[in-house]
């Protein structure tokens, strides 16, 4: 059974683990393996997980029968959707959409009328079909190698 809970200090290391398994198992489909390393490279590891989440942002995680972190979501003050991961085991299984529901709810209930993201390719698909809209495809460079994303928000 998926349990959700809210992100504790000591999941900052499960949280890098699950974005590197994601980035690595889901990205391929879309992103070219320099993409995926220059990706890799970018994002935050584990004392920086600890670091963003300490900052005020709302973040939710999604475990197993076991109690591992298998996905999670976070939500910034201003309604920006920062990182939504979910390890590859479990794409595709409803556990990304459950993380969604709770954090639009919370939302809602703070009075957040606007939700806004910077989408991957495959996040792009998920958050197509929850109503969120592309606003614009961004292009940029991390390390000298072109990668993109898509901005998209959902009024609430």
């Amino acid at each position: 059974m998926i349990a959700i809970r809210p992100y504790r200090d000591t999941d900052a290391g499960a949280l890098a683990e699950v974005f590197e398994r994601a980035v690595r198992g889901i990205g391929p489909r879309d992103y070219s393996p320099a993409q995926i390393d220059a990706w890799i490279g970018r994002e935050p590891r584990e004392a920086r997980f600890r670091a963003k989440m300490a900052d005020g942002r709302r973040c939710w995680v999604a475990t197993d029968d076991a109690g591992r972190v298998i996905a999670f979501v976070d939500l910034e003050a201003d309604g920006h959707i920062d990182f939504l991961f979910a390890d590859p085991d479990v794409a595709g299984q409803g556990v990304a959409a459950r993380l969604v529901d709770r954090l639009e709810a919370t939302a809602r209930e703070a009075g957040m009328t606007r939700l806004y993201v910077e989408a991957s390719e495959a996040a792009r698909r998920f958050f197509l079909k929850r109503g969120y809209t592309v606003q614009g495809r961004r292009d940029f460079e991390i390390g000298g190698v072109a990668i993109h994303n898509y901005a998209m928000e959902r009024t609430l």
